[in-house]
């Protein structure tokens, strides 16, 4: 007993010094543009287009204004000219060309700028956790892998929804259009017409590119990253009100993490589906945690209208009757690897113990598979990370596992759940 206290003492302390020396804050509320998909994906740019002085200073650099004025100029020709095909009107809106060039100006720009700049970085950029993988860095360093990130998550989104490449899950993260035909060839023309009627408000370097990102997520009826939310107001309210009141000593673990398991059908729910929920019922009845959170987005298959989470959460309350004060749904995770980290998230934000350890509950196949040595190097191949740690099987569905802060990290490579 004695060493089980001393091992739990030091890691609420291991944890606490990460959280305190790294940055994220529990009181931080994050700057919101009006366009959650963008906030998610892009951070960094909400901060600055909430920060005047910040945006002045890179609106008025000369550098980026003719950099800018190209990109608009592109953008007015592709409306009149003969291009229509995917790839010869989305290719200047990649960043990758310009990279090294840019990176320089930035670097140059925060030198100059330097106290202007740390405000936003120790104000907002660390303590949202959002670059929480980075906040080990000076500030320098930091912003400059923060604009790398901005950078590299428009490109995936022209990638993959614009010229149609099979990026990292291309089974259920595919564009809807076939891009070689011509009504996504008129569709493309469509939009650069519409972008440049407001122009006028592509007022900083980075927004030709980010308003094209957009609008082909809009354009392929991707706006996953928004649905649902705000989640502890809507579907989340009586369980994140709950989180407030509970008696923490009385339970082994936090939470029962609930992975989804996309059916093949368009069905709300499937065998599969059932038999992880039916494993995650077993450990609340028994009081094991105080809650399940179920999760698992618009997945399966091929833009399904059903969402993983919110279909187990309506299961286990109508199977079990277990309350919807007792069911935390994250609906937005879309593979084994971020169903814990997105779990892990909602703990964080809601209040939840990451002090205590916690569930993973699931199939004896998807146990077996989460268990072993190759998902954690999965983890790291994806994520960079393992959203985890002191990771031990328990049984043939269940895993005890401690989160990680890392998991706030926002992924420009999984623009549909960043």
């Amino acid at each position: 007993m004695k060493t089980k206290i001393i091992y739990s003492l030091s890691f609420v302390i291991l944890f606490v010094m990460n959280v305190a020396g790294q940055g994220y804050n529990k009181n931080y509320r994050p700057l919101a543009s009006g366009d959650l998909t963008v906030d998610k994906n892009f951070y960094l740019i909400t901060v600055i287009e909430k920060t005047p002085e910040v945006k002045a200073i890179l609106t008025n650099n000369t550098i980026f204004k003719n950099f800018l004025q190209n990109k608009v100029e592109i953008l007015k020709t592709h409306v009149t000219d003969t291009c229509s095909h995917p790839v010869s009107l989305l290719s200047d809106f990649f960043w990758k060309p310009d990279t090294a060039a840019l990176a320089k100006e930035l670097s140059s720009v925060y030198a100059a700028n330097k106290k202007t700049f740390d405000k936003i970085i120790d104000g907002h950029l660390r303590p949202s956790g959002y670059y929480q993988r980075f906040v080990g860095l000076s500030n320098e360093v930091l912003l400059a892998k923060a604009w790398n990130q901005c950078f590299y998550g428009m490109d995936y989104i022209i990638n993959q929804f614009g010229l149609g490449k099979k990026m990292r899950y291309p089974r259920i993260d595919s564009a809807s259009y076939i891009v070689t035909s011509r009504s996504y060839r008129i569709m493309l023309k469509d939009m650069m017409a519409f972008l440049d009627e407001s122009s006028n408000s592509l007022d900083v370097f980075y927004k030709p590119s980010l308003a094209v990102a957009m609008q082909l997520m809009q354009a392929n009826d991707r706006d996953e990253p928004a649905r649902l939310e705000p989640l502890e107001k809507g579907i989340n309210k009586a369980a994140y009100d709950q989180v407030q009141k509970t008696d923490w000593k009385k339970y082994k673990y936090a939470a029962i993490i609930l992975p989804g398991a996309g059916p093949e059908l368009k069905i709300p729910i499937g065998h599969e589906g059932k038999l992880h929920a039916d494993a995650a019922a077993r450990s609340y009845l028994r009081g094991e945690a105080p809650f399940i959170i179920p999760t698992g987005g618009y997945c399966y298959p091929f833009k399904t209208t059903y969402c993983e989470a919110v279909e187990m959460k309506k299961y286990l309350m109508e199977k079990y009757n277990i309350p919807a004060s007792a069911i935390i749904a994250e609906p937005q995770a879309r593979h084994t690897t971020t169903n814990i980290r997105n779990s892990v998230r909602l703990m964080i934000h809601y209040g939840i113990p990451v002090d205590m350890p916690s569930l993973f509950v699931t199939s004896l196949s998807q146990t077996k598979y989460s268990a072993a040595d190759s998902f954690d190097a999965r983890n790291m191949r994806e994520l960079g990370y393992t959203p985890y740690t002191h990771k031990k099987q328990l049984s043939n569905h269940v895993i005890e596992f401690y989160p990680v802060i890392e998991c706030l990290h926002m992924d420009p490579y999984d623009p549909l759940d960043p």
